[in-house]
């Protein structure tokens, strides 16, 4: 009788993406995508413009933001990862992907309401959020202590007042607030295919299992977040995954779980990017192309 030979995480990796393309160059261009390496945009305050601005013009660097975003530089033509810029000791900017924004944008934040992030740290979504509050309230929650340590020393560096920080099991803390919160942002934890792919340890332990595991996840953290969420609020929900069991599927599910309660909005920013798969339209998909990592967003309203 043959030994059937052990396989590798990479091998298992491919073998379970490839169900997702229809030919081997799709999945090659995929694999592409993911290894290659993304300069940040630099997102600032709209108060830190001006001076940022005038650091920039005597430091002979271009002033070129996004175009669908106005407080967000792109990192400057010919100049090599990792440089340190102008206003980067000041704090005045914060470096992040392009695609981290969209969870953000999709939440419409208005001045005076009460933000949950769920899932906040290492804290760059969330100090954006903070940004968009004026008399609102921001609660930047996460569940692993050492990120939330890291967290606390970006909203330090970024003086961040209108923040309070937890690190409570998000699935749970509608027990202790129920329906608190007029805006809630789930960037899940998920599969990070991208992470995984340049990662020779994550590669060669990844299974099939770590997609099923963090749709449970993902599934009770949204269950339960949904329930302190205010009737009328919104709720984004959002991963750095590209499988579709951690996005389309999970949206289903939920719909399914909370019928009549929920809604599904649509989002279909003016961003490159594409609409769900399996004729989702209302959901929003970022590939990793165009300087833009994966990202998946989803956005959903409780019925008054």
């Amino acid at each position: 009788m043959a030994r059937r030979l052990k396989t590798t995480g990479k091998e298992r990796f491919i073998d379970y993406y490839k169900q997702f393309f229809g030919s081997k160059k799709e999945m090659g261009k995929f694999l592409y995508d993911l290894e290659s390496r993304n300069n940040p945009i630099l997102r600032f305050h709209p108060s830190a413009e001006e001076v940022l601005k005038a650091m920039w013009k005597e430091a002979k660097l271009p002033w070129k933001t996004l175009k669908w975003f106005p407080y967000a530089l792109e990192w400057p033509k010919d100049v090599p990862p990792k440089t340190l810029l102008p206003g980067a000791n000041e704090h005045l900017f914060y470096p992040m992907n392009s695609s981290s924004l969209l969870p953000v944008l999709a939440l419409d934040i208005k001045g005076d309401e009460s933000v949950l992030d769920a899932c906040a740290a290492p804290g760059g979504k969330a100090l954006f959020l903070s940004h968009l509050l004026d008399n609102g309230k921001l609660t930047a929650n996460d569940s692993s202590f050492d990120r939330v340590r890291r967290m606390r020393g970006i909203f330090k560096d970024h003086h961040v007042k209108n923040a309070e920080v937890w690190s409570k099991p998000g699935a749970t803390i509608f027990k202790s607030f129920p329906e608190q919160f007029d805006k809630i942002l789930v960037d899940a934890p998920c599969s990070a295919e991208k992470h995984v792919w340049n990662s020779a340890k994550y590669l060669d332990q990844w299974t099939a299992r770590r997609v099923k595991d963090n749709t449970y996840r993902q599934i009770s953290l949204l269950s339960g977040l949904f329930l302190a969420l205010k009737p009328g609020g919104r709720m984004v929900y959002s991963t750095c995954a590209f499988t579709p069991d951690e996005n389309e599927e999970v949206v289903e599910k939920l719909l399914k779980k909370k019928k009549d309660q929920i809604k599904l909005i649509k989002f279909n920013p003016k961003t490159p990017g594409h609409p769900g798969l399996g004729g989702m339209k209302k959901v929003w998909r970022v590939y990793p192309e165009n300087n833009m990592d994966p990202m998946f967003v989803a956005l959903f309203e409780k019925k008054a």
